[in-house]
């Protein structure tokens, strides 16, 4: 699948643009990083990587509380957001 990208951030509309900036400024506070240097790994596909490798690795844990943690969180970040309109 080939990555999308708005061609600039008023193509997102207001809305979503204030919204990823304050998701990415929240996560990058919350980890103890920069968030400018957060945005740019982030935009390079690490989102996508890191819910791909979470969904393995939960299907390989012993701890049943952690993996119903995760599955939750991968539920609420892929299930919860699809767009009712596809790819």
């Amino acid at each position: 699948m080939q990555p999308h990208a708005l061609p600039d951030a008023a193509a997102a509309g207001g809305d979503l643009a204030d919204l990823c900036v304050s998701a990415v400024t929240t996560a990058a506070w919350d980890l103890g990083l920069d968030p400018a240097l957060f945005a740019e790994e982030l935009a390079q596909g690490e989102i996508g990587l890191m819910i791909h490798y979470l969904a393995e690795a939960s299907e390989r844990l012993d701890d049943l509380e952690l993996r119903a943690r995760i599955d939750a969180l991968l539920h609420r970040l892929t299930a919860w957001t699809e767009s009712a309109e596809g790819p």
